[in-house]
């Protein structure tokens, strides 16, 4: 039994790292010319303050699922909680994003988090990052559904802002009915993280809106290293961008929703350049959230062999 458990745990370790690697490249390579036609114009300090942003991101990911964890009863070191979660976090990449929350759960057990845990806490977070994304999308629309002369981008977008709040509606009452039919609190209370006391959801959800509209930011000083927008434009197109990462999050089927949030960025941006622009901008936008978090990563791995080194 214990052998089987742990082939499982490395079937969804290194082996599905490299399998994420390989999808990321075969993601990326075939954009490469396209990018590297405009290398020439780009501004490397908007680019340098952008990965720096997605950096920040990343570890307040990690901060947030420490929280989580915490409330639950279960206190993890920051530097431990960001290496575990960097690393499943990375799994997403592999199509059906199971992977990394069974990743998630597997590695976190190794530090005695509970796999019943681990997985509650899990769809804790999947609602944060709903609802935080949700509330910082509310400040695009007026840029996603104002006036656009291509009347049919407009609709799409119309489109997928309906399947949006379809799709969480069903999210939180499904939670909600199926918590219920268990017995645990009334309907309402178990519509918005069930089990938390108000001021942990309170502090989740102010580390959890942080850390996405930081997101949006970051997305949108990678577009500004290529592209021009008018300065009172930034505060909207950085709720976009949390949005279309929503719209991803939401499409479970692609990985990291590959190519769903690429589309919504390129539909929501042809308001302000033409199509081929808008669509490299979201094909840009994705290169360097991943040159950030493989850097994070890097950074993740060298602390880890430097902490071990000064244990011996």
């Amino acid at each position: 039994m214990n052998k089987t458990i742990s082939t499982f745990k490395f079937l969804i370790g290194w082996p599905l790292s490299f399998l994420a690697i390989i999808f990321l490249i075969k993601f990326a390579f075939p954009k490469l010319p396209i990018v590297l036609k405009k290398i020439y114009a780009i501004n490397y300090w908007y680019l340098i303050f952008s990965i720096t942003l997605f950096l920040c991101y990343f570890l307040l990911r990690s901060y947030l699922w420490k929280k989580i964890l915490e409330f639950k009863g279960h206190r993890v070191s920051f530097w431990k909680t960001a290496y575990l979660w960097g690393f499943s976090e990375f799994k997403r990449y592999v199509p059906g994003n199971v992977w990394s929350f069974l990743s998630r759960v597997s590695l976190f057990s190794d530090v005695g988090v509970d796999k019943k845990i681990a997985g509650l806490a899990l769809l804790d977070e999947i609602q944060l990052i709903v609802v935080s994304c949700t509330l910082i999308s509310i400040f695009s629309l007026p840029l996603m559904i104002g006036s656009n002369e291509n009347a049919e981008l407009s609709s799409q977008m119309k489109i997928i802002i309906a399947f949006c709040v379809i799709g969480i509606t069903a999210y939180s009452l499904s939670i909600a009915y199926l918590l219920k039919l268990k017995g645990k609190n009334n309907f309402l209370n178990n519509l918005f993280l069930p089990g938390y006391s108000l001021k942990e959801k309170v502090i989740l959800m102010i580390i959890s809106v942080i850390t996405f509209f930081i997101f949006g930011f970051a997305t949108l000083a990678a577009s500004l290293s290529i592209f021009s927008f008018k300065p009172r434009l930034y505060f909207e197109l950085s709720a976009f961008f949390t949005f279309a990462l929503l719209a991803g999050y939401l499409s479970f089927i692609t990985p990291m929703g590959l190519g769903v949030r690429e589309g919504v960025i390129t539909i929501g941006l042809t308001r302000f350049t033409t199509l081929t622009t808008a669509g490299f901008l979201s094909i840009y936008s994705r290169i360097v959230l991943i040159v950030s978090e493989v850097t994070f990563l890097c950074i993740l791995l060298i602390s880890d062999v430097l902490i071990k080194n000064k244990k011996k």
